[in-house]
């Protein structure tokens, strides 16, 4: 069977991009193994479990909020102090 010079240089380009192509899949999965690795060795955190917060009365909720009202006042004045000095 006869090939023609342009079809034999075509595969012979054609090799070599994908002899290119499979250094640079080689380089990748030598970098992807060393990440595994990397993670495999380090401990895996303990997951810890939520738990849902109480429910407030209304009591409690008027009484945080005067506290944080308290809180952010006490802030402000602190921050204006501080400017004014």
């Amino acid at each position: 069977m006869f090939i023609s010079k342009q079809e034999k240089q075509y595969l012979f380009d054609q090799i070599k991009g994908l002899s290119k192509d499979m250094s640079l899949a080689a380089s990748e999965i030598t970098f992807l193994k060393a990440k595994i690795k990397v993670l495999e060795a380090r401990p895996i955190p303990e997951v810890k479990k939520k738990y849902p917060k109480k429910p407030l009365t209304d009591a409690q909720r008027a009484k945080q909020a005067q506290y944080m009202k308290e809180y952010h006042a006490k802030r402000r004045a602190e921050k204006f102090a501080l400017e004014q000095a």
